[in-house]
């Protein structure tokens, strides 16, 4: 049994044989050669962390993120708790044509702006898939936004009723900051879902399989 953990800042201090691992490399924060080159990896400019108007730092990504061991672009994003809001959505845009061009899932950071993440997809329609990292929200937020089309990702705080409505198909699980272990978080989620262990992990797995060829 696999154990994938889609998004993760942290490494344990001893790998784990049957956990799929993505760390997240944020452009400007670290470089590729701070990651083991065996473990597959997502690259992305974060809201938090632009330096000047982006620039030097998309040429960074577009290197980075032709490379095979980059699995997924992001964690790109829209944060309203952070200032300049449009100059965030171009560096967003740029990312998401980023990953439709690489044919690459998108990992998403998304902090109240749910209408302008929707907004951005349906008018540019991508056909890689967008996944949203560390979703918090209610039911009925996750419900509208599986409905329009995204992924939802799980980490250590979630509503039960929001996973339940993204699984089977549009889920996944995370540590990104967490100290908790990955099969903890899956054991918590088979609990939420009222299901056996084993067919949480399988299904996450499958989901991952179907993004990567999406």
């Amino acid at each position: 049994m696999k154990y994938i953990d889609i998004h993760t800042h942290r490494l344990p201090e001893k790998e784990q044989g049957n956990v799929v691992r993505f760390l997240n490399l944020i452009v400007g924060q670290s470089h590729a050669s701070d990651y083991p080159s065996h473990l597959p990896f997502s690259a992305g400019i974060h809201p938090w962390y632009i330096e000047g108007d982006g620039r030097a730092q998309l040429e960074a990504l577009w290197e980075v993120a032709r490379q095979p061991e980059v699995w997924m672009i992001g964690e790109a994003g829209l944060d309203k708790t952070r200032p300049d809001l449009p100059f965030q959505q171009t560096l967003f845009e740029e990312q998401a044509l980023m990953a439709e061009e690489l044919r690459k899932p998108l990992v998403i950071h998304g902090v109240k702006c749910w209408a302008e993440l929707t907004e951005i997809r349906r008018r540019l329609r991508p056909t890689s898939a967008w996944v949203i990292h560390g979703f918090r929200g209610k039911s009925p937020q996750a419900r509208q936004l599986l409905q329009e089309g995204f992924f939802l990702s799980f980490g250590e705080i979630y509503h039960d009723a929001s996973l339940q409505a993204a699984y089977p198909h549009r889920f996944f699980l995370e540590t990104d900051e967490s100290t908790l272990s990955v099969p903890t978080l899956y054991l918590r989620a088979s609990k939420a879902l009222s299901l056996p262990l084993a067919e949480v992990a399988k299904q996450a797995e499958m989901n991952l399989e179907s993004i990567i060829s999406y």
